[in-house]
């Protein structure tokens, strides 16, 4: 189904920013404490070049203005089209079932594509840009949908949850780590899905500087490391494959908040790719905004 993820997305983002915050308090990070001590690179990634930077986009006719050498190299667009050729294209399989495009996806394997996302916000309203599937749901379809593409040689990212952490979200059902804990407890082998990542979407809370939201995201994104790793009990790349800060049409603010958190991704091991929301936020026009200049040109 094609949806307006611009007007989606900034429906989802105005219901999370009015919610209670969802992690512990905790004090500013400073730099030195926000590196990990994972043992492996900070740049482990298969991302062509070892870049993790992508682009999550609807216009493929723009994705031209973002491709630029040392930045971002892959792009994904909520389905199965390929239509960034500059960049490795990544499918996704929107939602269970007849949600998710089937031979388009499998299209996309037979042509190379390393990997396949899995089902888009099953913990968010379709109102708010998510297929709406309840764990139960997601977990009966999951090996029909995904298991295919896996023996075609991809590998598999788990269905992308938003940042919410409650039994009720406003599907009436788990949100965020709740759906995901309950998802993976099912059967109580979350090896059994066959995933190498987990993707995560967040968004931030309107009227914070793009510092203040940057600080935000940070914190979550290392909560987040420790929760997901431990409901799969390993250690899961993290693929964030969508997040910004509020309001999403806010050059300026973008570009506060990407300037700090793009080197801190890049130097963070468990994170192994990531794509701001969206190509089309850092383009004006024809050319790069004030966000797209800071995406194209900051790295770690």
């Amino acid at each position: 189904m094609k949806f307006s993820f611009t007007a989606a997305a900034a429906a989802y983002a105005a219901l999370v920013s009015a919610a209670p915050a969802r992690l512990p308090e905790q004090a500013p990070l400073e730099a030195e404490a926000r590196e990990s001590n994972h043992s492996l690179s900070a740049r482990d990634t298969d991302a062509p070049y070892g870049i993790k930077k992508g682009l999550a986009y609807n216009d493929g006719s723009i994705t031209a203005l973002l491709s630029r050498p040392g930045s971002a190299t892959w792009a994904y667009n909520w389905g199965a089209a390929a239509n960034a050729p500059r960049f490795q294209q990544i499918p996704m399989f929107w939602g269970p079932g007849r949600d998710g495009d089937a031979g388009g996806v499998m299209a996309r394997v037979r042509e190379g594509a390393p990997w396949v996302l899995g089902y888009n916000e099953p913990d968010v309203s379709r109102e708010h840009g998510g297929c709406a599937a309840s764990p139960r749901q997601a977990y009966d379809a999951w090996g029909n949908d995904m298991f295919g593409y896996h023996d075609g040689g991809a590998r598999l990212v788990c269905p992308a949850i938003s940042s919410w952490d409650t039994p009720h979200g406003h599907t009436n059902g788990p949100s965020g780590f709740a759906w995901l804990r309950e998802f993976a407890a099912i059967g109580n082998n979350p090896g059994q899905f066959r995933c190498d990542a987990q993707a995560l979407h967040w968004y931030g809370r309107d009227g914070l500087s793009g510092r203040e939201q940057a600080q935000l995201f940070i914190d979550y994104v290392a909560y987040a490391n420790v929760v997901v790793s431990d409901i799969f009990r390993r250690q899961m790349d993290l693929w964030i494959t969508e997040f910004s800060p509020l309001p999403v049409k806010n050059p300026q603010v973008m570009a506060e908040f990407l300037d700090i958190v793009i080197p801190w991704l890049d130097r963070q091991p468990f994170v192994a790719r990531y794509s701001p929301f969206m190509a089309e936020m850092l383009v004006s026009g024809s050319g790069l905004n004030a966000a797209g200049q800071v995406f194209v040109n900051r790295a770690g």
